[in-house]
């Protein structure tokens, strides 16, 4: 870990800043040590990797995939990936490039990929990055963290690899950023094993540039697929594709939202733009034609219902009077109420 780092991390629980204590450095590399937040949570540093995680604040679902990672980081789960991509006549270079690419990476970008996995991403990612490009790599497994680290160091050697390349472990729920602080990031295949998706989706977002791009995907038979001899085929092998793509977890602040399906059609990528808050949306903007009224008038302005005869009687003299319906009932309202 490069010690310019200890004053970007904060606190995933707080987001407050945290202190150093017993740092043990290698030239500008930080070894050992151990963060430690005001609010008393401590965070250590083993072998340049920190471990962002409070074990206490870990999920059942969250402390069964660390553990199932931890076990298969070395040789099963890059096994599992190749007879994924050949078992569906894929191309695993074309499939990965392909979402990176939906990234819209500069050279410079800072770039956050949550659940590296081995680092088959990885390096796509890192080597779309010039010397100015930063990439953080994080997992929840630490065996995982220490895999993509080596398959770093080896595209490196080579192949060259520009951009700065960070390693942490924590999990999606509380990341150590400040708010806006990625210009992109990028998470597949694991989101289904989150236990508050649309949580970690709105971490996502928070700590995402206004302007910068999220990516996601993970399995999901699409419904045209369902019921049919490949559907049930594939989810016998693996009920994860059993999972419905996740819409309702996208945060409000979401633009330019996008949804394919990927690998055989058996994995879904959503990806879409950052802004702040909800769509902009005018008010106050009049509607044309008999009812008049506003939005704003028309969501907050419901009045108790009338009877039919009362109803039709108001818009017919509205009618005869030349003006909208809203503007009519809004006079004799006022009037009456005066």
């Amino acid at each position: 870990m490069h010690k310019k780092l200890i004053n970007e991390y904060v606190c995933p629980y707080t987001k407050k800043c945290m202190t150093l204590e017993a740092g043990v450095y290698e030239g500008d590399k930080l070894r050992e040590g151990r963060f430690v937040s005001p609010s008393g949570l401590s965070f250590t540093v083993k072998d340049g990797i920190p471990v962002f995680l409070d074990p206490s604040q870990l999920g059942e679902m969250e402390k069964k995939t660390q553990s199932e990672y931890d076990l298969v980081a070395n040789e099963f789960y890059d096994n599992a990936l190749e007879w994924q991509f050949a078992s569906l006549y894929e191309d695993e270079n074309k499939v990965r490039d392909g979402m990176v690419d939906l990234l819209n990476l500069r050279s410079e970008s800072y770039v956050l990929e949550i659940g590296c996995g081995t680092g088959r991403d990885s390096f796509r990612i890192g080597r779309r990055l010039s010397l100015n490009g930063v990439l953080f790599l994080q997992d929840l497994s630490r065996n995982m963290v220490i895999k993509t680290k080596e398959t770093i160091d080896s595209y490196r050697e080579k192949n060259g690899l520009g951009c700065e390349t960070h390693y942490f472990v924590s999990d999606a729920l509380h990341l150590p950023f400040p708010d806006g602080f990625f210009d992109a990031v990028f998470h597949f295949g694991g989101f289904n094993n989150f236990s508050e998706p649309k949580k970690s989706l709105n971490e996502f977002a928070r700590i995402t540039k206004k302007g910068g791009k999220i990516v996601v995907g993970d399995e999901s038979l699409p419904p045209w697929l369902e019921g049919t001899t490949f559907g049930d085929i594939v989810c016998v092998n693996n009920p994860l594709f059993r999972h419905k793509v996740p819409l309702h977890t996208i945060p409000e602040c979401a633009r330019d939202v996008a949804v394919r399906w990927i690998l055989g059609s058996c994995f879904y990528v959503i990806d879409f733009r950052i802004d702040q808050g909800s769509p902009p949306l005018n008010l106050d903007l009049p509607h044309k034609g008999r009812r008049g009224g506003t939005m704003r008038t028309r969501y907050y302005g419901q009045l108790e219902g009338v009877s039919l005869d009362a109803k039709k009687m108001a818009q017919e003299t509205a009618a005869k009077q030349g003006v909208s319906l809203h503007d009519w009932l809004d006079q004799v309202i006022r009037r009456a109420a005066d």
